[in-house]
């Protein structure tokens, strides 16, 4: 028995009534499980949909490795050698094997069911100039068991890793801020998972793809373990390790991502007090030292230079001695496009693409590939000019954190003017290296600034940074279903068909506001100019075209058709109101047009080479190229 009474008292008055310290452990409680319900529920949904964008492109298997390339290496590196195999004898014979006006048909030729197309050529040996570690990490521990993954395997596994990674330091972010509205949390989530183009590469997965997607999880590893170390103001020395280790990882795939190691410099500056200075310098410098020290190795034993990664001996479609790779006029067309470059719109799903830029490329080398600029496809970065501000006059908002998402962001512009310098062609997968840098500097400044005390202007913030948050996310979503060939609309198109006809209100709508007819889309074989209305066509293919009527009308449909010399064809029609119809082609091309009877909404057409009595056996290769295709009403 106690021996004062009082104590029960104030024992039950504590049960009954919680003081302000447990009150604000137990919201404290709350505010985090809610955030780990509404991040683990956009990790969840953007799994399904990586594993769905890239399983509908390429199978998911983990025994068709005759997909993926890639896997050469990790066969390679298991047997100790460095290189993937000897080069064909039909390209040594040649005078130049590196001349692309000669080597064209020895590399695209069948070799292990895919072109040498981008591989190195050095000595009579085939390498890549893909980085070894993603297929060092995943690959060969998968092949050791007898596996054999596919493109659509390894990207998905890189990518929803990464996801999550990055989704871990996200939390670390919302934890260090004051507590915001759940709708915040969802879409900061969403837009890092969606305008970091991994969506986008997931939609055509290779070997490319494979060590972009490596390059990223490693990345956002490192991130992660950065953010968490300078929240908590402490770090043991395996994660100290880690974290370095994990930006080595992240070289030895793409070695301009090794500037983001940069960020060690805050860990190191904010755990200098409370640790040993050498045991921070050798946890932090050591793992990524000898990750470097190893590629400079691994490039010396291929190349006989330790800073040549092959580019010099690649076997591509242009001349790099004529038109060399790495030059400084390159960057600033580059960065250009890379920040600036806009989407197209359709009137059908998806209703955004990507598309060409408008840039006449140096003679020799490739034109750009499309492109979308990251103010047009993610205009939440705009938000990463707030973190310096933030870090000068409100420095308790982000603490430590602030420091480290400056420096990132400022080695994804040294990444982007890297790539620019690299190749004169941009295109939208490289943004995976720096994209989500800027990203993440972009939602982290937008939520701590939409954390300021209650006013018109923190409502302003969250609503404006919500819109372009939303839009990126829109916008990120919809090129994923194209990709770079379309993948979806042409591996199924009845898949393709049903989203379409999921849009139809949309594209009806928009099609009764422009009062006339649109031409909407194709999937055919796209000619190097590209967009919607103009293709190259073999004999045994189609071009699907969608056309949108406001109404029920008849109307023409017409288009410059060009034969291939020494060939007679007509043209094919077959959609509303036609079965088996053909158009006789001038001999010389020219203008045919074809009556159709359109129906509100979405009407399809295929067009397709019909050959005449007279003409022979098909030939290899295209036969008719359709260009400028146009509808209009019928006299």
């Amino acid at each position: 028995m106690s021996s004062h009474p009082e104590s029960r008292d104030t024992a039950g008055a504590l049960h009954a009534r919680p003081t302000a310290g447990s009150w604000h452990l137990t919201a404290l409680a709350r505010h985090i499980g809610r955030v780990d319900l509404i991040l683990g529920a956009v990790f969840v949904l953007s799994t399904a949909f990586y594993l769905w964008t890239a399983g509908t492109s390429v199978p998911l298997s983990l025994h068709d490795g005759s997909s993926d390339r890639y896997n050469l290496l990790a066969t390679a590196l298991l047997h100790l050698e460095l290189s993937v195999g000897r080069a064909p004898a039909a390209l040594m014979r040649l005078a130049d094997p590196y001349n692309p006006k000669l080597n064209g048909a020895a590399i695209s030729g069948p070799t292990d069911g895919s072109s040498l197309n981008d591989d190195v050529l050095y000595h009579g040996q085939l390498y890549f100039v893909w980085g070894a570690t993603p297929a060092l990490l995943l690959l060969v521990p998968l092949h050791l068991l007898g596996l054999e993954p596919s493109a659509s395997v390894t990207v998905a596994v890189y990518s929803i890793a990464g996801l999550g990674f990055l989704l871990a330091a996200l939390r670390v972010l919302i934890n260090r801020l004051a507590p915001l509205p759940a709708w915040m949390y969802a879409l900061a989530a969403l837009t890092l998972s969606l305008c970091s183009a991994i969506a986008f590469i997931s939609r055509t997965p290779g070997v490319t793809e494979d060590v972009l997607a490596g390059g990223y999880c490693f990345s956002m590893a490192g991130i992660w373990l950065v953010l968490a170390a300078l929240a908590d103001r402490r770090a043991s020395t395996i994660r100290l390790v880690l974290m370095s280790l994990c930006f080595g990882l992240a070289a030895g795939a793409r070695p301009a991502l090794g500037l983001s190691a940069i960020a060690l410099i805050p860990v190191y500056l904010c755990l200098r007090p409370s640790r040993s200075r050498r045991s921070l310098v050798l946890s932090l410098g050591v793992p990524i030292g000898v990750c470097f020290v190893l590629l400079l190795a691994y490039n010396q034993a291929r190349f006989h230079q330790p800073f040549e990664i092959g580019s010099r001996y690649q076997l591509t479609g242009y001349d790099s001695r004529v038109a060399p790779l790495g030059h400084i006029g390159y960057v600033l067309p580059g960065v250009w496009l890379y920040l600036s470059t806009l989407p197209r719109f359709m009137i059908v799903f998806p209703f955004i693409a990507l598309g060409l830029p408008a840039v006449a490329s140096p003679n020799g080398l490739g034109a750009p590939e499309i492109t979308g600029g990251l103010f047009a496809m993610a205009p939440i970065v705009v938000f990463v000019a707030a973190l310096p501000w933030m870090w000068r006059r409100r420095p308790a908002v982000l603490g430590g954190l602030a420091p480290a998402l400056i420096l990132l962001a400022g080695a994804g512009v040294a990444m982007m003017f890297l790539d620019a310098y690299e190749f004169f062609a941009s295109t939208e997968r490289y943004e995976v290296d720096f994209a989500t840098l800027f990203v993440l500097g972009g939602v982290a400044g937008w939520m701590a600034l939409a954390s300021g005390p209650p006013g018109r202007r923190r409502r302003l913030l969250r609503a404006g940074g919500g819109l372009l948050a939303a839009w990126g996310c829109v916008a990120g979503f919809a090129i994923s279903f194209f990709g770079y060939g379309n993948a979806l609309a042409k591996e199924h198109p009845g898949t393709w068909r049903t989203l379409e006809d999921i849009g139809s209100p949309l594209s009806t709508a928009a099609a009764v506001i422009a009062g006339r007819p649109e031409i909407a889309a194709s999937f055919a074989s796209v000619s190097a100019k590209g967009g919607v209305t103009e293709f190259v066509l073999t004999s045994f293919e189609q071009a699907h075209v969608t056309i949108v009527s406001p109404s029920a009308r008849a109307a023409t449909l017409r288009a410059t058709v060009e034969l291939r010399p020494g060939f007679r064809y007509a043209l094919g029609i077959e959609g509303p109101g036609h079965v088996g119809a053909s158009y006789a082609v001038p001999a010389s091309g020219g203008v045919v047009g074809m009556p159709v009877q359109l129906k509100r909404g979405l009407n399809y057409v295929a067009l397709h080479p019909a050959p005449l009595p007279v003409t022979g056996p098909p030939p290899n290769g295209p036969v008719m190229r359709l260009s400028n295709l146009a509808i209009a009403a019928r006299p």
